[in-house]
């Protein structure tokens, strides 16, 4: 049976590359020269082209098994229902958003189907349910459901990850634990979407129960790093902040790890790290050369295109250090100014602990502002 796997052939890949790319770039007015009074041009590339770009490895191949990660992002919207009207706000840009990205990804599979055939595909999901916007109930259960494990039942086999809650509430009379909705008290109080929209908020004037939750899951990090030391670990564990935009991933980056702060005369003063073992800067202002916190906007590395110039001006700094690190660690200044910035990062997260790589004794934190579908082809 061993044998039969070394002959199988994988592809390990992400439904944004399904998206149809252009064969030929031209601004509005090439574009308009071109076509002249006649149709329009189409400069995508075909439905095989797509596959060829996706999947070489499995051209001319039939019969597929498709396995899909995170797969209750993956499906085809109810045909005649709308839901999505009835949203507002962040609601209704999430519920437009996680339509868009089923579409593409479902839209893709079904051309994998036409031009190379499936066989079988399997979702694998913590959570196998419509989501809102979907023209279905949101939370019902996908009919194609065939295998449930429970969440609690995953943790204590050591399946998933230990979630750890804050539990230092110090706020007396409330009926709920503070931290339980922690969003719905400092939601109002935190930027919206865009960096620009951050406005003049000051990273040490984050909401004060924002800062104590913070405070309380360092605590226990704090502890779990000094065991770890005592035992002679040589990799730091990882501490992983989700936030939900871009603005406030960078507000809490600069609270965590240090920022330099403008004052009235033009002039720059370092703001050091709030969480000791998260800081960036040394007890002389300098840049450590292995920062041990990283910003890192997941949705943009995942989606195999260029950074966007607000987030790659956020992670400059970072990048321009791990192009220094590869330089000392292998003596080839090519080798670092051949990779793209969103290969470098996306290196760096995915060989985070591991000894000889990028991400080796990244020390303690990344933070993500999006969380990332992967897609597996086998």
């Amino acid at each position: 049976m061993l044998a039969d796997l070394d002959r199988a052939k994988i592809v390990i890949t992400n439904y944004h590359a399904f998206k149809r790319r252009e064969r030929l770039e031209l601004s509005k007015g090439g574009r308009s020269l071109l076509q002249g009074r006649g149709e329009a041009l189409n400069t995508l590339e075909t439905e095989g082209q797509m596959l060829q770009r996706v999947m070489p490895d499995l051209m001319g191949m039939k019969n597929l098994m498709v396995m899909n990660d995170e797969g209750h992002h993956c499906y085809r919207e109810k045909p005649g229902e709308d839901d999505v009207k009835g949203l507002k706000g962040d609601d209704k840009k999430e519920a437009q958003k996680n339509n868009e990205a089923a579409r593409l990804w479902i839209t893709g599979l079904e051309i994998v189907s036409r031009k190379l055939g499936i066989n079988r595909i399997f979702d694998l999901s913590a959570t196998p349910f419509f989501l809102r916007g979907s023209g279905y109930a949101e939370g019902t259960l996908f009919p194609w459901t065939m295998s449930d494990f429970s969440l609690m039942d995953a943790i204590e086999c050591g399946i998933v990850k230990l979630p750890r809650v804050p539990v230092a509430d110090n706020i007396p009379g409330s009926e709920m634990p503070m931290y339980r909705n922690l969003w719905e008290l400092i939601g109002k109080k935190m930027p919206k979407k865009g960096r620009g929209k951050t406005g003049s908020l000051n990273p040490l004037n984050l909401p004060p129960q924002l800062l104590t939750a913070l405070e309380a899951l360092y605590g226990h990090y704090a502890k779990t790093y000094a065991l770890w030391q005592k035992e002679r670990i040589s990799v730091p564990p990882c501490f992983i902040i989700v936030c939900n935009n871009t603005s406030t991933s960078k507000l809490i980056y600069d609270y965590i790890s240090g920022f330099f702060h403008e004052n009235k005369d033009g002039s720059t003063q370092l703001e050091n790290g709030r969480l000791e073992l998260f800081r960036n800067f040394n007890e002389h202002g300098d840049p450590l050369g292995r920062p041990p916190t990283l910003l890192i906007n997941s949705r943009q590395l995942e989606s195999g295109d260029a950074l966007d110039k607000n987030f790659r001006k956020m992670a400059s700094d970072e990048i321009e250090r791990f192009r220094r690190e590869i330089i000392e660690r292998t003596g080839d200044r090519r080798q670092a100014e051949n990779i793209t910035d969103q290969d470098l990062l996306r290196e760096v997260m995915n060989t985070v602990g591991k000894e000889g790589h990028h991400g080796y004794l990244l020390g303690s934190r990344c933070e993500q502002s999006r969380k990332i579908w992967p897609l597996g082809l086998c």
